[in-house]
């Protein structure tokens, strides 16, 4: 009797164990018709079970007659948006991932191989071999329409894993199998711009976006580039302290260079252009700073625009001397600029105590990276009231800064 009930028992738990799988391959397998039902799938929501229940039927067009009832419970497709239930996200993640071992391998499975890294990397997109999968397909044979519905799945990945490192660098592959055959980019170049843009706005901080935006801009022609300046402008204004916005601005901004010394006939007056952009640079970055105390992004910004300029203009005083000395001025500026932050009343958030400190270590950053300028800066910090680069750091700096920068400037101690 004891063995006739282990018998049964065992038989009763393979049965349960073929019906999990069965369940799964079901899952698997509607899910797959889900997705190529709507190639055009922009977003894709993971909700629980009690979330799911809310939403009511599943995919449209389907009926109990069309697919078993517990389809119903864990899929809905509507208006371009997918739901998934949460439930049975490990049961399906399973099925895909062994289907796709069981195909990988098989040269007249391609298509199959397609759709199932599809939905695998849905479910998980930090799976490299996948993606490594479908860059193998996909390279078999140019097809500019695979390439975008390529680049359609990423878009679809990056709606809820916006950070991911893996989705991204699928997505430079495909724009850089599209630019090996087409050299009119400028279309796509603009929908990504618009795509990065729409995702820094819902993730704040995306590097990984606002890397992708700067790998674009070799592929821009230059009034897109002026056109990318332009727009980023007001967003720039509206996160101030994201600098990822910035850096772009600066990659932007040598894009533009680069433009200039590659230019041909007209190189003198685009030269012209390109300083006319970088003073406007300057004095909207000003504009920003004494809007926005303590925000480091934009010092960081001036640091980059500063070093440029002061060198743009030691070179036209070396090529055309004046009675005036256009550096000079520019360091006036910057040391009154400086003045004003020394020297604004105390708030209760502290910010006009770090907006001290930025601008003072702004001042002793330019006199270590452009060391022609360090004794005019001297000379105008006089004419301030300020002793010299010293009495900055003395006045500014928290002590740790103070002996960093002590040190790199060479300055003695005050204790000796």
């Amino acid at each position: 009797m004891e063995q006739e009930d282990e018998s049964e028992g065992a038989a009763a738990e393979q049965q349960a164990d073929e019906a999990e799988e069965q369940l799964a391959d079901d899952l698997l397998l509607h899910f797959e018709r889900v997705l190529h039902s709507d190639p055009l799938i922009d977003e894709v929501g993971f909700l629980h079970p009690t979330q799911f229940g809310s939403l009511g039927c599943g995919q449209d067009g389907d009926s109990a007659s069309q697919a078993p009832e517990f389809q119903h419970r864990y899929f809905w497709c509507r208006d371009h948006k997918l739901a998934i239930c949460s439930e049975i996200l490990p049961k399906l993640y399973r099925a895909a991932r062994d289907a796709y071992y069981n195909t990988r391998n098989a040269p007249s499975q391609a298509v199959h191989l397609m759709s199932l890294t599809k939905v695998l990397l849905i479910l998980c997109p930090d799976m490299l071999t996948a993606w490594n999968s479908r860059k193998m397909v996909l390279s078999e044979k140019y097809d500019f329409t695979k390439l975008k519905d390529e680049l359609q799945l990423c878009a679809l990945i990056l709606s809820y894993s916006p950070k991911n490192e893996s989705t991204w660098s699928h997505r430079r592959w495909v724009l850089k199998q599209v630019a090996e055959q087409h050299q009119d980019m400028a279309q796509l170049v603009e929908k990504e711009s618009v795509l990065v843009k729409e995702i820094a706005e819902r993730s704040k901080m995306n590097y990984r976006a606002w890397r992708h935006r700067c790998w674009l801009i070799p592929y821009m022609t230059r009034k897109q580039v002026l056109d990318e300046l332009k727009k980023s402008t007001r967003w720039s204004e509206l996160h101030v302290a994201d600098n990822c916005c910035f850096h772009y601005r600066r990659s932007l901004l040598l894009a533009l260079l680069d433009s200039c010394l590659g230019n041909g006939e007209d190189s003198v007056s685009w030269e012209s252009e390109t300083c006319m952009l970088w003073k406007d640079e300057l004095r909207w970055n000003e504009m920003l700073i004494r809007r926005y105390q303590g925000r480091e992004s934009l010092w960081n910004h001036r640091r980059f625009l500063s070093q440029w300029w002061i060198q743009q203009l030691f070179s036209v005083e070396e090529t055309c001397p004046s009675t005036t000395s256009q550096v000079d001025l520019f360091i006036t500026q910057e040391i009154g600029l400086l003045s004003e932050c020394l020297n604004d009343p105390a708030d209760e958030f502290g910010e006009s105590c770090v907006q001290a400190e930025l601008s003072a270590l702004y001042i002793l950053w330019i006199s270590k990276q452009v060391p022609a300028v360090k004794g005019k800066l001297e000379e105008r910090l006089h004419s301030v009231s300020i002793v010299g680069l010293k009495d900055v750091l003395v006045r500014a700096c928290r002590p740790e800064k103070r002996w960093l920068w002590m040190n790199v400037l060479g300055l003695p101690d005050r204790s000796q």
